[in-house]
């Protein structure tokens, strides 16, 4: 559930954002279950769920009742948060603005990653693509290894204010895969990251920038025709 690069809590109060978004397990005005619940069935601290819940409060979704617990607010669909969750519709057009972003960016991320990556960078995004495949084929969860890939890319690039935006990227990627779900995709997403990060990877390891920059640029613009956004 957690990753090198979005604190936990964050990661938490995303998947707590699904349900009442995507899931709509919780619809505005319920009440949550209690810390130790939520716990036990997202397997981290009570700490971290109350972490979680600040933000999603910070963030206009949820309420703390004193007395009486945390409730989804009466209208959790207004947020302050850029890179929030949003209900489904609004959630796809954050997507596909995430999509659009990454089309601009990644395909010249990996011509930098083709000039500047050492051996020893390029063996690591390989190993991230086949994590990623090796789960894909036995149709178990693999947005960490996804969001790995492409954070071991921008990395790779030696470029600071890239490296910065990593936090971004990582979460644009598992709202794409979380949607995905939702949105009945989520079959041609995988079909998408097993095929084109092993082409993006190949041409990495070729250190074939033009190769690896369309490969790139086609495997986010599948990405944008596969959500239908």
């Amino acid at each position: 559930m957690a990753n090198n690069f979005i604190p936990i809590s964050q990661n938490i109060a995303n998947i707590i954002s699904d349900m009442i978004f995507l899931e709509k397990r919780y619809k505005p005005n319920d009440k949550l279950p209690n810390e130790n619940q939520l716990a036990e069935e997202l397997g981290v601290s009570r700490t971290t769920i109350r972490e979680a819940v600040k933000t999603l409060v910070a963030n206009g979704v949820l309420t703390i009742e004193r007395g009486r617990g945390t409730f989804v607010t009466a209208n959790p669909y207004v947020q302050n948060d850029p890179f929030g969750i949003s209900y489904l519709e609004d959630k796809k057009k954050l997507v596909h603005n995430w999509f659009e972003m990454r089309l601009i960016l990644e395909p010249a991320n990996v011509r930098l990653v083709v000039e500047r990556a050492s051996d020893e960078e390029i063996r690591e995004i390989i190993s991230y693509e086949r994590k990623a495949a090796e789960l894909i084929l036995a149709g178990e969860p693999y947005a960490e290894a996804d969001q790995q890939f492409h954070a071991a890319i921008a990395k790779a690039t030696h470029n600071s204010v890239i490296e910065l935006m990593l936090p971004a990227i990582e979460a644009s990627i598992s709202d794409a895969i979380n949607t995905a779900v939702y949105a009945g995709t989520h079959e041609l997403s995988s079909e998408n990251a097993l095929t084109n990060h092993r082409l993006i990877s190949h041409f990495i390891e070729q250190r074939d920038a033009n190769g690896a920059a369309l490969a790139m640029y086609y495997h986010i613009k599948r990405g944008i025709t596969d959500m239908g956004c």
